[in-house]
């Protein structure tokens, strides 16, 4: 296996491994929830990758970990959220996540999904415009952007992700970075 640019983050699906964080060092540990009420970790990650239809469901998830900070004794604020738009609600919603919570690190196109919800054949031109949109509403909220890698491999997802401007790449293949 080769290693791209280094792992500086590992993404979790699902409950996070007790004592996770140990065993990966100074790798940023970002848990991913599919929705904002679903359950929150004992163990704190650096940030949460949250599924969002729009900027109402990273408010609630901003206002439910900090509760949960304070019922654990963080630090008020430790926990960020970057929140992945994955459909075309979330991309016609974009100016809503501009103020929704002081929590929101980055903001961020799964155009695999949007694809899907899309058609194939219908994809190409409007998700160049998702793009977009996605980059203006995370520069208005102060927030960096993220993409996930395609189909054309990591060196290609890293090319891209950096010419148009995005500041994280998420890729779903660990094998494509280790």
């Amino acid at each position: 296996m080769r290693r791209v640019g280094g792992v500086d983050a590992l993404v979790v699906e699902g409950p996070l491994p007790l004592g996770l964080r140990g065993r990966i060092g100074a790798t940023r540990l970002i848990l991913a929830l599919d929705r904002p009420d679903a359950p929150l970790p004992a163990e704190a990650p650096d940030a949460v990758l949250l599924a969002a239809r729009a900027g109402c469901d990273v408010a609630a998830l901003g206002a439910r970990l900090a509760v949960h900070e304070a019922e654990r004794g963080w630090p008020d604020g430790q926990l960020r959220i970057l929140a992945q738009v994955a459909a075309p609600l979330g991309v016609l919603e974009a100016r809503s996540f501009v103020g929704a919570s002081p929590r929101l690190d980055g903001l961020g196109l799964d155009e695999a999904a949007l694809a899907v919800a899309l058609g194939a054949e219908a994809a190409g031109e409007t998700l160049a415009q998702a793009r977009a949109l996605v980059r203006l509403a995370a520069a208005a909220a102060g927030a960096r952007t993220f993409a996930y890698s395609g189909p054309d491999g990591i060196e290609h997802a890293v090319a891209a992700a950096r010419q148009e401007g995005f500041g994280l790449l998420i890729t779903r293949d660990p094998s494509a970075v280790l």
